[in-house]
C-alpha cells in the first residue's frame, strides 16, 4: 500500500473524551512533559512537577504514582498490537485491519460513548467462521461468539482482550458510530479511495461476501444498504473499480451483475 490506511496516534487519541481538554492529544503531550521532567528530577514531588509544567496538582498526582491517562494506555495498547501508522506495520497487519473495517460497515456495528467505552461487534454467518477466523488472527485480535447457541439471534464475534481499544482505531480509520441508517455516513472512509489493488479487492470482496444475497435462479447478487444515496454511489464506484464489470445504484440497493460478482466470490 502505498500509504497506510492505519490511523495515526493523534487520529486514535482523539476518540476519547478526556476530562479538562478539548483535544484528548493534549493530554498525551502533557503526559510526555510530565515523564520528561520527571526523569530529569526524580527528586520532585509532585506540587513541582505540576508547578514547573503549568498543570493542576491534582492531574499529575496520580502520575507520580504510576498511574497514566485512558487516552495514553490506549496509544500504548495500539502500538503495541501494531494497529498505528508509527508501528512499522506489516502489509498483512494493514491488510486485516482493512479487511475488518469492511466488516464492520458491512455486518457489523461500533458504538462509541463517554460512559459505556468504545465496542464493536461482527455478525458471523455459518460459512464466514473461517475467513472470520483468519482475518482477526492477522490484525491480531482475540475474540469469542456470543449467541452461537441461539436460534433467534445472529451469531456475533466480539473481541476480548484490548476490544475497546480496537473498537477505536476503527472508529479513528474511520467507521462511524451508530447504526446503519439513511442519516449514516455518506461516503466510505477516506482511506479506502488510497488503497492499493490489493487492499481495494480485500475491501470490496470482504464486503460483498458478507452483506450480498444470491438468487438461486441467476448469478447476479444485491446489497440492500439503508444508507444514502451518496454512500450507495461510492461502493459502487469501488465495486466497478475492483471488478471491471457493470454494479449499479438504486433506492437502498446495490446490484452487482453476474460477471462482476464473479470476480468478488471466486
Amino acid at each position: 500500500m502505498p500509504t497506510t490506511p492505519l490511523p495515526t496516534p493523534e487520529a486514535l487519541a482523539r476518540t476519547y473524551n478526556t476530562p479538562s481538554y478539548e483535544d484528548s492529544f493534549e493530554a498525551v503531550e502533557d503526559y510526555q512533559r510530565y515523564l520528561e521532567l520527571a526523569g530529569e528530577n526524580p527528586d520532585l514531588g509532585s506540587h513541582a512537577l505540576a508547578s514547573r509544567l503549568g498543570l493542576p496538582r491534582s492531574r499529575v498526582r496520580p502520575w507520580t504514582n504510576g498511574s497514566r491517562p485512558d487516552v495514553v494506555r490506549g496509544i500504548q495498547t495500539a502500538e503495541a498490537a501494531g494497529w498505528l501508522s508509527n508501528t512499522d506495520p506489516s502489509p498483512e497487519r494493514e491488510r486485516a485491519l482493512v479487511e475488518l473495517v469492511a466488516w464492520t460497515l458491512s455486518s457489523g456495528s461500533l458504538s462509541l460513548s463517554s460512559r459505556g467505552g468504545a465496542r464493536v461487534s461482527f455478525v458471523i454467518d455459518a460459512g464466514r467462521r473461517d475467513a472470520f477466523a483468519t482475518v482477526a488472527a492477522a490484525a491480531g485480535l482475540s475474540y469469542q461468539f456470543v449467541h452461537d447457541d441461539d436460534t433467534e439471534r445472529a451469531t456475533e464475534a466480539r473481541p476480548l482482550e484490548d476490544g475497546s481499544v480496537f473498537a477505536r482505531v476503527l472508529h479513528a480509520m474511520g467507521v462511524p458510530a451508530g447504526g446503519k441508517s439513511k442519516d449514516g455516513p455518506r461516503a466510505l472512509p477516506s482511506f479506502v479511495r488510497d488503497l492499493d489493488a490489493a487492499g481495494r479487492e480485500v475491501f470490496a470482496r470482504a464486503y460483498v461476501q458478507n452483506r450480498a444475497a444470491e438468487f438461486h435462479d441467476k448469478d447476479t447478487l444485491t446489497l440492500q444498504e439503508e444508507r444514502p444515496v451518496s454512500y450507495l454511489k461510492d461502493l459502487t464506484v469501488l465495486l466497478r473499480r475492483v471488478t471491471g464489470e457493470s454494479v449499479t445504484y438504486g433506492d437502498n440497493q446495490i446490484t452487482v451483475s453476474a460477471a462482476a460478482a464473479r470476480e468478488l466470490l471466486d
